[in-house]
Parts: structure tokens; sequence; C-alpha cells
């Protein structure tokens, strides 16, 4: 079953598929597609919206293949509404990818990245663009770690519009490892929405998930992760962890951990904390003779910097708080 056919099988994402619980799902435009499919690709078995939208619209495929134990940092960048990559890692390299934003205003933005990630591999995405007036963007992420490997996964979402970032992540090596932190800085009534299934397919694999919110205004965000650990999955080991502070009343968070666990040799975390600024903390700096306001923007910067400082010293980290600063 090609990517049309598919996508016209499950229709249009509804808030009671728990794909898409948080996201306002009435925001989506009906696509066109195009007549034929041009992949011959068999997607029967995918069951996310957003996964499929770029193939069903023919978006060009953009092929890279990094040599096994080299080193290589790139750009991505999707030059049309709709766009996919497919990202081949051999083993041992190690490689550093940045993604860009289209700044050009579309109804409707998606982009696929399908990414094989070989024995022993070191592989960092990032993205950390200025806030943008895209109106609505879906990134979908599927990944698959050899043995060895290791993919980190970082962000700080800002903008006017709604974007979606989707991520299926498969463990099928031991000791794999999968990490991802991610930062929403919203105002107004942006939206961002984050939804993550990570399979643990084989032993001693490892995952993390750390998400962190600034919602002001009208803003709100959700995070959506799941994971999985198959039934021969001894000593997996995975954590999640979401820490939200709301800097105006009408300002919201919904967070749904999801644990499938099939085995009793795991060690398996979830937390979720959502509160204001610690008053405390504030009266601490004030009695010190900080005005309010610079108080305010110390507490929330060392809040948004403080999730990327244990990454390591690499392109991905730089960049990273280089944005905060």
């Amino acid at each position: 079953m090609n990517a049309i056919e598919r996508i016209q099988q499950l229709g249009m994402p509804r808030r009671n598929n728990e794909l898409w619980s948080f996201f306002p799902v009435a925001k989506i435009p009906a696509p066109e597609f195009p007549d034929a499919c041009a992949s011959e690709e068999d997607f029967s078995g995918e069951t996310d919206f957003a996964a499929l939208l770029p193939v069903a619209q023919n978006a060009r495929t953009m092929v890279q293949n990094i040599a096994d134990g080299s080193e290589e940092m790139a750009l991505l960048k999707c030059n049309n509404d709709f766009g996919r990559t497919i990202l081949n890692v051999g083993k041992g390299a190690k490689a550093s990818f940045e993604i860009l934003d289209n700044k050009v205003a579309h109804k409707i933005a998606a982009e696929r990245f399908d990414v094989n990630i070989g024995e022993g591999a070191d592989v960092e995405f990032f993205f950390a663009n200025p806030a943008n007036d895209l109106p609505l963007r879906f990134r979908h992420f599927r990944i698959t770690q050899a043995a060895g490997s290791q993919v980190r996964f970082s962000s700080i979402e800002r903008g006017n519009g709604i974007s979606r970032v989707s991520i299926d992540a498969f463990l099928q090596g031991a000791g794999a490892h999968f990490e991802i932190r991610t930062l929403n800085i919203l105002n107004g009534d942006s939206s961002s929405h984050h939804r993550l299934t990570i399979h643990h397919e084989v032993p001693e694999t490892t995952s993390i998930q750390f998400a962190r919110n600034l919602l002001d205004g009208h803003a709100t965000a959700s995070y959506d992760g799941s994971v999985i650990v198959n039934p021969d999955c001894t000593k997996a080991f995975s954590s999640q962890l979401v820490n939200t502070i709301l800097l105006s009343e009408d300002s919201s968070v919904s967070v749904k951990p999801v644990l499938k666990i099939y085995h009793d040799d795991v060690e398996c975390t979830h937390g979720n904390t959502c509160g204001e600024l610690d008053p405390d903390q504030m009266f601490y700096l004030v009695s010190r003779g900080i005005p309010p306001e610079n108080a305010k923007k110390m507490l929330v910067e060392a809040f948004a910097k403080e999730l990327f400082y244990p990454l390591p010293e690499t392109p991905a980290k730089k960049r990273l708080l280089q944005t905060l600063a």
C-alpha cells in the first residue's frame, strides 16, 4: 500500500486518536494529493498522518550516506512545503546535523527524516531557529539504531504558529542509547507538541527524555512520550522528566507518559512538574538589590540553560547555549 492509499485509509487526524490527543486537529487543512504516488514503498504499517504526508505529496527525497568511521557536520533544510531526507550513518561514524526552518510562510509544511544508524556511530540532531510565523509545521523522525550507537536530539522551539515533532526510535542493538532534550519558549497563541515512541527491542538499551517548557500568554505545549520494552529486554533503562514554568494564568501544558514494560529486570521512571517561578528564589535575588524584572530573566535563563549543560562539547551544545545567551 503506497503512502497516498494509506493516508486516505487512515483519514484526517482526530482527537480520539491517541497520537493526536493534545493537538488542535481542527487546524489541519484537508490536503489535496497528486494523482499517483512516486514512491513504491509499502506504508501499510504506518499509523501517523504526519509521517505519511510528505511521501504522499511526492516530496523530493534527499539521500545522504555517511561512510564508516568518518566525521561530518551538515545543515538540513527543506526548500519546499514538503521534504523527505534519508540518512544512512555508517559504523563508527560521528555526525552532527543542524535542521533549519524554511522561513517562507505556507499553509502547512511537513518533513520526514528516515535515519539508519550503524554500529558504534555517534549522531546528534539539533535545531534552535529564531522565532517565526510559520502557521503549521510537522516534523517526523524514524530512527533505527544498531549496537553501541548513540543519538542525541536537542531542540529549542519558538514561534507564533503550531508545530508538532514526532519521533519513532527503534533501539535494535545492545548498548544503543537515545536521548532527547527539548525546550519550548512560547507566548501569544503559539503551541508546540511532541509525540515520541521509543522501542527497546534488545537487552541493555537506554533512553532519556527530558523536556522543559516556558509558557506565556495563551501558549500551550504537550508532551506525549511512550516507552515500549520488549519481553526479552533485560537491563533496559529509560527515564522521562518534563518540567514546566507557567508565566501567565492563560498558558497550559499537557503531559502523557506511557510505559509498556514486558520484562521485570528493567529500570523505567517518569516525572512531571508544573508551576510558577520559585517565589523564594525571586525574594532572594530582589532582596540583594536586583530589580524584579532582571531577577525574573535570570531565573528563566537558568531554567532553560540547565537543560543543555549535560550535553557533550559538540556543535549542538554550543549553538543551543548561544541561542539562549
